[in-house]
């Protein structure tokens, strides 16, 4: 199956729900609140805050639940007063499309209405981030390959070196050969697996360029 193509063609709610099983985790800081920050809070500013950033409104019974501990209760109202005006800022196609790119988990926040134009920008995202998670792993398959080449050439040139020693005898010249031998079949199957993920990254880094140029956020 094709993941990308198959993506595209799912209806959002149903994406939703794939890109909120998959999606990397976005760290969103502690929520805990300290005295100092219960005490002079601004609750409206901080419901803006979390809702711009795509945290659940939720969180507010954390911030409750520290704050109860130096007697303050959070001011409801103006938290979720704030929030709406944050989701404003959150849901929108461009939001979404930064959030989609960056791998951030989508909440579900967005009112119904808003909710469209946010997934029409995070859905294209997500398909880059995927895209470029995958980039990162086949470089890191080939850093790995060229790494243990060079280890690999090291070896060989050190055994090479015992190979014509004068201290080394039959026993040690046949069994420094075929441990060569066997160096060089590993470098060769290394060398195979780094031009196979070199080849599959110029194809994704092709496919990333074609999908970033098709958007315009």
């Amino acid at each position: 199956m094709n993941m990308d193509h198959d993506m595209i063609k799912l209806p959002f709610n149903k994406l939703l729900v794939i890109c909120a099983a998959v999606a990397v985790a976005v760290v969103q800081g502690c929520s805990s609140m300290n005295q100092s920050e219960c005490v002079h809070a601004d609750w409206q500013l901080i419901g803006q805050a979390d809702a711009s950033k795509g945290v659940h409104s939720s969180v507010l019974d954390e911030y409750r639940h520290d704050c109860a501990e130096y007697a303050v209760v959070p001011a409801r109202e103006d938290y979720h007063l704030g929030y709406q005006q944050g989701l404003k800022q959150f849901c929108t196609r461009s939001s979404g499309f930064f959030q989609g790119k960056k791998g951030s988990k989508y909440q579900g926040i967005c009112p119904a209405v808003m909710e469209a134009a946010f997934l029409e920008g995070y859905n294209p995202g997500y398909e880059l981030f995927m895209i470029s998670d995958v980039m990162t792993t086949l470089r890191a398959t080939m850093n790995d390959a060229e790494r243990d080449i060079r280890t690999l050439n090291t070896r060989i040139g050190k055994k090479e070196q015992l190979l014509i020693s004068d201290k080394s005898s039959a026993a040690d010249r046949k069994r420094l050969l075929s441990e060569i031998k066997a160096h060089h079949r590993e470098i060769f199957w290394l060398q195979q697996d780094a031009e196979d993920s070199r080849f599959k990254l110029l194809r994704k880094q092709s496919e990333y360029d074609q999908k970033i140029r098709s958007h315009t956020y």
